[in-house]
């Protein structure tokens, strides 16, 4: 094993036999389980019961009125038994019951179904509840009680029910390169790929920093130079954080699934089908609005529709781009880390020179908006094609399409040539840095380390 071999192996023992490291293995991925379990627990407590109490006043007993509309969902029991008692009446039985509210539906409301009121039609209820009940609960007593208009409009006006289904048919605009209307799905992926690199880079980084400062203060470099050239240090060091970083990210990924499957399993079995006990209006509704009508989403078209989307996702490109991306964006900002690390005697010095260095990483984040919005706009291709920023934004692009080959190439070329330069010019200052004491150094003085000869 040759003598950047050994500082490489020297730098990935240290880390991983570290007390430290052995601990965030296993928190994270415990955290992660244990957020899954938390979050399901308190959907759990927070999903009342509740009963609801239909009180109808808008038609007598022959005609039914708008009461018995309604069905029972997983959430949701009706109670009917107090349909035409009054208001008045059935008010002060409920009042002390948190869990319980009163549909009111007002004498008023669509005239009890008279044609001639249908011109002025009121369209008003009121749920009177003694806690809040959500606005799930409200969304899907309006759905109901406006389907079942909707059906009395149609009755009246002698409109068939395939004439109002084509009227109020959903026009879809489908984009020719993603071929699916869901880019959130994309850009859930692109952000993800992007956010994974801009943890590892700061996270990682910064260990390399701190270990350049804490072997300047304790004066160990003096020795190690004296056997090894300073490029192959700081090489040995990258390249061996580098190796902690993958192994601790490879755990995590093992112990994440070995605990997260268990956990959704375990909530999913738990849990009743939710379209079993959906209210048959609302499977088979009419929406006034389809765009915010989220009720009357088949909850089974809707997770094809997530598959078909991330299907349209184009993996061949994806993974390759994230694992060179991963890699070289590291190495880049991997070289300066080090180098800002040579030129400070503690790491309080080094604050002035690290928020600058992660300028470029605030930035690629900050405009995942945009780039989200216009993939291959002029400002998303621009920060693909700079080398500080082109880590991150590259990976949120590719999952929309339309990132040409030569565009991807071209973007690969300048992160390496910018690699290369960068850590010659890394290597230049480390050489001079880490030899340097008790002079706090300046953006001036690292230019000219630049071309000390030594």
């Amino acid at each position: 094993m040759g003598k950047l071999g050994i500082i490489i192996w020297r730098e990935y023992l240290t880390r991983v036999k570290n007390k430290t490291f052995i601990i965030m293995c296993f928190v994270l991925p415990l955290l992660v389980g244990g957020m899954i379990f938390v979050t399901q627990k308190i959907d759990e407590q927070n999903a009342i019961h509740r009963t609801i109490v239909v009180v109808d006043d808008s038609g007598i007993p022959d005609s039914l009125g708008y009461a018995f509309i309604f069905n029972d969902t997983l959430d949701l029991k009706f109670n009917f038994n107090y349909v035409y008692k009054g208001l008045d009446n059935v008010r002060p039985i409920f009042k002390d019951s948190s869990h319980v509210s009163i549909l009111w539906i007002p004498e008023s409301f669509q005239g009890g179904g008279d044609s001639t009121a249908m011109h002025s039609p009121s369209l008003v209820t009121k749920l009177i509840s003694t806690s809040a009940p959500g606005s799930n609960v409200l969304n899907l007593l309006e759905n109901v009680l406006t389907n079942e208009i909707q059906r009395d409009n149609m009755r009246i006006n002698h409109i068939s029910r395939q004439a109002v289904d084509l009227a109020l048919k959903k026009v879809t605009v489908a984009d020719e390169v993603n071929g699916s209307t869901q880019g959130d799905i994309k850009a859930i992926v692109g952000l993800a790929f992007g956010f994974i690199i801009y943890m590892y880079i700061l996270m990682f980084g910064v260990q390399i920093m701190r270990s350049v400062v804490e072997e300047k203060m304790t004066r160990i470099v003096e020795v190690i130079i004296s056997s090894v050239k300073p490029f192959q240090l700081m090489l040995g060091k990258i390249i061996g954080v580098t190796m902690v970083g993958i192994t601790q990210f490879l755990i995590w990924i093992m112990l994440s699934l070995a605990i997260v499957i268990p956990v959704v399993n375990s909530v999913n079995d738990s849990n009743v089908d939710f379209t079993k006990s959906m209210p048959h209006q609302i499977k088979n509704a009419i929406p006034v609005n389809p765009d915010i009508n989220l009720l009357s989403i088949d909850p089974t078209q809707q997770t094809k529709d997530v598959v078909e989307t991330i299907m349209t996702i184009p993996w061949g490109n994806l993974i390759p781009a994230f694992l060179f991306y991963f890699l070289f964006g590291y190495f880049l900002y991997a070289s300066i880390f080090a180098a800002i690390g040579s030129a400070a005697d503690v790491d309080a010095d080094t604050q002035q020179f690290t928020f600058p260095v992660t300028i470029p990483l605030i930035i690629a984040m900050l405009s995942s908006v945009t780039i989200i919005n216009d993939p291959n706009g002029s400002v998303a291709k621009l920060l693909s094609m700079i080398p500080f920023t082109s880590p991150i934004v590259m990976l949120i692009r590719i999952p929309f399409g339309g990132v040409g080959i030569y565009e991807l190439l071209l973007s690969i070329g300048i992160l390496i040539v910018s690699f290369l330069i960068m850590t010659w010019i890394s290597a230049r200052i480390y050489r001079v840095g880490i030899l340097m004491y008790g002079k706090k150094a300046t953006w001036k003085e690292l230019g000219k380390w630049i071309f000390y000869k030594v």
